[in-house]
């Protein structure tokens, strides 16, 4: 096993997973694959997101995305509707292509982004499609340990720089890391809420804006002062704004609403500043 580092950025990064309705392919061929991966870069322009891993399948694509402080509802909203309408057109079709929302899950350690990005690269070996996972075309696998980039697309230097600050070293680890079977089957786990990392199952998640209130209570009583005092001190309140996001579904004008009706961009600023 890899050492791990540091834990970083973990309020920002989720693994996410997009799959076709009723579990249909959203991609028929190698061309579609080809524009989603068009699509992810175009939108990380617009919206300056890293992407560690992805690996994408017939009828879902994986993701290891850090949001860089944007609303990640809104991210995957924008590559979804960009993406359904070449699809749509392409195929002369109408109608929903994605099955109900995205599901995602934070990555708050080092470990688990490892972790995920193992079980991500090793889908196709899984689903018997390739023996090895860097023989698969359509993940990141390969272009992490080669250090090649996919139009900027891919940060292989996230991965890598968990397991060792010299690249040839961390490239060799990473490859008998992904391809050791030892715990795979406990790598992610599934829940209704989506997936989450082994020894999480008992999380706090805060899923609504009244959970979130009474976060910003627990910390005003421990403040000794009010919420609304809490809110005045911008120190403050831009600690309680990272807590709620750690630990929290809610979209960033949810947040902004609760911690006294700021922007969605000015939340945006904010985390990225922390």
């Amino acid at each position: 096993m890899p050492r791990i580092a540091r834990i970083k950025e973990e309020f920002s990064t989720y693994h996410v997973i997009v799959r076709g309705n009723e579990r249909k392919n959203i991609f028929f061929d190698d061309s579609d694959k080809e524009m989603y991966l068009r699509i992810l870069a175009r939108m990380k322009v617009k919206y300056n997101y890293h992407i560690y891993s992805y690996c994408l399948m017939d009828n879902h694509a994986h993701l290891i995305i850090n949001d860089n402080g944007n609303d990640i509802s809104q991210i995957m909203k924008s590559i979804s509707i960009s993406y359904v309408i070449f699809f749509n057109r392409k195929y002369q079709r109408t109608g929903h292509l994605f099955q109900d929302r995205f599901k995602s899950s934070l990555i708050d350690s080092e470990e688990y982004l490892l972790e995920v990005s193992k079980y991500i690269h090793n889908n196709p070996v899984k689903a018997g499609i390739t023996e090895k996972a860097e023989d698969y075309p359509w993940s990141s696998y390969s272009l992490i340990i080669s250090q090649r980039g996919e139009r900027g697309l891919v940060d292989s230097s996230r991965i890598l720089g968990i397991i060792s600050t010299k690249k040839g070293k961390a490239i060799e680890e990473y490859k008998r890391y992904v391809n050791h079977e030892e715990h795979d089957s406990e790598t992610v786990i599934m829940t209704e809420e989506g997936f989450i990392s082994p020894g999480q199952e008992n999380r706090t998640v805060i899923k609504n804006k009244q959970q979130a209130r009474e976060k910003m209570q627990t910390m005003a009583d421990e403040m000794g002062i009010s919420i609304e005092e809490l809110i005045k001190n911008q120190e403050n309140r831009d600690m309680a704004i990272r807590k709620i996001r750690v630990n929290s579904t809610l979209t960033l004008k949810e947040i902004g609403e609760i911690v006294g009706g700021i922007s969605e961009s000015r939340v945006s600023r904010i985390l990225r500043k922390i």
